[in-house]
């Protein structure tokens, strides 16, 4: 393990231990746990869960919780580990090291929720990181997209969720797979100023027979002058949960266009 830095988010009510060099967590990993409809009690399983981030912000906003990460380079399970000791919470949070795109027989069909923040980067067109716990945290293996979207609706019993944040240019590759295995679909673009293009996007796919698409409107991450909106800062410093539900638009709408 490469040398490691001790960083705080959720205005310091969470603490983690994470490498210094390599991929580290950052928005992405609190907006998508902010996004997880998660209630109290339920069941939640993180694919490449990393140092732990998405778990324990989640567990910070929703408690008690069964969290389950899943990561495949040990030296990250093993922060993750050391994280959950060290940031003590109700929820019970476990890790298991593995490939997410092979589940266990155990963790089929038994969770509410997926979420996950997977590899953005195809190997086609991407030069990989030369730092090995970068490379394989941002560059999807062949056919990963689908094979992670998958294990997503294995892993959930019916009518739970997956919730995932990606790259906004990716949505449409994205929607092209989930239809095919999911049912009601919310997509929420996530604006770094407002008039700019998406350049991540959050996504909802529920695993029943609605096979509804519907657009919510932009989250708009900073203001002019670069800090952050009133918005993002209640989801990045308060613990606020991402809206989804009452910001819903035809898919006619702006917030459509300007993702694809």
């Amino acid at each position: 393990m490469n040398e490691t830095t001790v960083d705080g988010i959720l205005n310091q009510r969470v603490r983690l231990q994470q490498p210094r060099r390599g991929f580290r967590v950052a928005i992405d990993t609190v907006l998508l746990a902010a996004a997880v409809p998660a209630t109290p009690q339920q069941s939640v399983i993180d694919f490449g869960c990393g140092v732990g981030g998405a778990m324990l912000a989640l567990a910070t906003r929703v408690s008690p919780l069964l969290i389950c990460g899943v990561e495949i380079q040990p030296e990250l399970a093993d922060l993750c580990r050391a994280n959950i000791a060290s940031n003590p919470l109700a929820s019970r949070l476990i890790v298991a090291e593995g490939d997410v795109s092979t589940l266990p027989q155990h963790l089929i069909g038994q969770f509410h929720h997926v979420m996950m923040n997977p590899p953005y980067h195809d190997l086609d067109r991407h030069d990989a990181s030369p730092l090995r716990l970068r490379s394989i945290a941002n560059t999807e293996a062949t056919d990963g997209l689908r094979l992670w979207l998958n294990s997503a609706r294995q892993a959930l019993a019916m009518d739970g969720c997956l919730t995932m944040i990606h790259r906004a240019d990716r949505l449409p590759e994205i929607l092209d797979e989930a239809e095919l295995l999911f049912g009601e679909i919310w997509v929420l673009p996530l604006q770094p100023r407002a008039g700019e293009p998406a350049k991540r996007v959050l996504l909802r796919a529920y695993k029943n027979e609605q096979h509804a698409r519907h657009d919510a409107e932009p989250l708009i991450l900073h203001n002019p002058d670069g800090r952050f909106t009133d918005a993002a800062n209640a989801i990045l410093r308060d613990c606020a949960p991402v809206d989804f539900i009452n910001k819903a638009q035809s898919p006619e709408t702006t917030a459509r266009q300007e993702v694809l």
